[in-house]
């Protein structure tokens, strides 16, 4: 009978069979059921190919799927090392060729007090002014600074245009806050990194809010157009920031500030998608 022979010829090639990791009746089965399915053949057509030729087939099968399954790992360990390399690659070069501005490795200029934390996005700078004002200016590290259309800036003498495209400005915010916190002003600012325009103004109480009414800024109102205000009351507003040091001086600080914390975030990011892809 065929199953006879073809046991006598799975027990003949059973050391070629658990080489490849399958015994002698597995090797059967799946032979057989090979030869089945190929072309919807059944066991009587099975009877006419040789034993031997069957155990060959799945042999062969057995082998070279286990070969693929190897070939994947390998593909997958070569390309994590080839990423942790590369990215090792990357992080010298930045640490090597990077060196701060002596404008950023002077400070912030007095009276202002720099507050960040590593890894996080946000810078604040702070100072007092007089006997009840407190003020802070924030920016986010990772903003791209945005092309302006039109960027202009108003000073005492004259309003000065930027063309086109010429310079990319820093968005930031200042807020002037007296006393206790419960009244504020809202100065919403951008930079090209030598000037500062004043964008929107917007007042805040918080006297009369409950503590956990969060929409109450959402619900404010947002202030006027600030380029509809008349130009003598957008000139004072100017000057009002400047007697408080948001000037050309924080303007080119806070530049090259946002450069080198951008900085300090990748190096940080390489290393610890590095440290990720690397071996444990």
């Amino acid at each position: 009978m065929f199953r006879s022979a073809l046991r006598r010829a799975c027990n003949a090639l059973q050391p070629l069979a658990t080489g490849a990791r399958a015994s002698a009746a597995c090797v059967e089965r799946r032979a057989l059921a090979t030869l089945c399915a190929s072309g919807g053949a059944d066991h009587a057509a099975v009877g006419r190919v040789s034993p031997v030729a069957a155990v060959h087939a799945a042999l062969r099968r057995d082998i070279h799927f286990s070969s693929l399954l190897r070939d994947d790992a390998v593909d997958g360990d070569d390309a994590a090392k080839g990423l942790y390399q590369v990215l090792g690659e990357e992080l010298e070069h930045e640490r090597s060729t990077y060196v701060p501005s002596e404008i950023v490795a002077a400070g912030p200029p007095a009276p202002f007090e720099l507050i960040e934390a590593d890894g996080d996005c946000e810078i604040t700078l702070v100072r007092t002014y007089g006997d009840d004002e407190e003020i802070s200016i924030t920016f986010n590290a990772a903003e791209d600074p945005y092309d302006e259309d039109d960027f202009s800036v108003t000073s005492e003498d004259s309003t000065v245009e930027i063309e086109d495209d010429e310079e990319a400005a820093l968005h930031f915010i200042v807020n002037v806050s007296k006393g206790d916190g419960g009244e504020m002003l809202e100065f919403s600012c951008a930079t090209d990194g030598e000037t500062v325009e004043v964008r929107n103004v917007r007042y805040e109480s918080l006297a009369d809010a409950e503590e956990d009414d969060a929409d109450l800024l959402a619900v404010s109102y947002p202030g006027p157009n600030y380029d509809e205000l008349d130009e003598a009351v957008q000139e004072e507003f100017h000057r009002y920031l400047e007697a408080r040091g948001v000037d050309h001086v924080l303007a080119n600080y806070i530049a090259e500030l946002h450069v080198h914390k951008e900085q300090e975030l990748y190096t940080d990011w390489i290393s610890k998608v590095q440290g990720f892809v690397g071996p444990k």
